[in-house]
C-alpha cells in the first residue's frame, strides 16, 4: 500500500515525533576477543561467568536490603500515646520516673568490699621457690629407644675391635722367636685377655 498523501501545511508524523536512537548496551569483555579456544578461553570466559554471578547476588542483596529497610523503619524510642494515635506531640515533662525517685530517696550501702590480694605460693624451708617439674617430652619414649641403640650400636664396635686386636696379637703370639720356637708366654697372655673379655660379658 502507499503511503497516505497529507495535506500541505502538516509535516509528516514521523518528522513530528522523531524516535530517539536507543543505543546498545555493549557487554563488558574479560581478556582479548579474538583468543582461540583452549585453556586461556575457558580460563576468560569462566571468570566472566564469575563476575556476572556477583553481580547479579549483589544487585539481589540490595534489592532485598531496600525492602527490609522500608518495611521494618525504625520507630522512634521515645514516644508519647498521643504522637502513636497521629494527634500533635506536646513537649516531654521534666518529672523523674517514680522508680528513679525511690532508688535516689534509699540510704546508700556500704560499697563492696576489696577483693583479697592473692596469697603468694608457699616456699621451701630454704626460702626458695619449688623449681618447677621439667615437662615430659612429647618424643621421650623416641629419645629413649634412640639412646639404646646407639649405645647397643658402640658396644658392639668396641667388641670388635677387641676381637680384631686379639687376633692380632694371637698371629704375633704364634710367630715362633728367633730360634724358631713358639712364645707361649704371649699367647697365654693373649687367650687369658680373651677369657677376661668373655666373662665381663656374661
Amino acid at each position: 500500500m502507499a503511503p497516505k498523501r497529507t495535506r500541505d501545511g502538516e509535516n509528516k508524523p514521523s518528522e513530528s515525533r522523531p524516535e530517539p536512537a536507543v543505543k546498545k548496551r555493549k557487554g563488558f569483555s574479560v581478556g582479548p576477543a579474538n583468543l582461540p579456544d583452549g585453556t586461556y578461553r575457558r580460563k576468560t570466559q569462566k571468570i566472566k561467568s564469575d563476575l556476572i554471578q556477583k553481580a547479579k547476588v549483589k544487585k539481589a542483596y540490595a534489592k532485598i536490603k531496600a525492602q527490609e529497610l522500608a518495611t521494618n523503619a525504625p520507630k522512634p524510642m521515645f514516644t508519647t500515646a498521643e504522637e502513636e494515635s497521629g494527634d500533635k506531640a506536646e513537649p516531654a515533662s521534666l518529672e523523674l520516673h517514680p522508680d528513679r525517685v525511690a532508688m535516689m530517696n534509699e540510704p546508700e550501702l556500704s560499697p563492696e568490699p576489696a577483693p583479697a590480694p592473692r596469697e603468694r605460693r608457699p616456699r621451701n624451708m630454704d626460702g626458695k621457690r619449688k623449681e618447677r617439674k621439667a615437662k615430659p617430652s612429647a618424643f621421650s619414649k623416641e629419645i629413649e629407644i634412640a639412646e639404646k641403640r646407639k649405645q647397643a650400636a658402640e658396644a658392639r664396635q668396641r667388641e670388635r675391635e677387641a676381637k680384631q686386636k686379639e687376633r692380632e696379637a694371637m698371629a704375633r703370639a704364634k710367630r715362633p722367636d728367633q730360634f724358631g720356637k713358639r712364645r707361649l708366654g704371649r699367647e697365654s697372655n693373649v687367650l687369658l685377655s680373651r677369657v677376661q673379655r668373655m666373662v665381663g660379658q656374661t
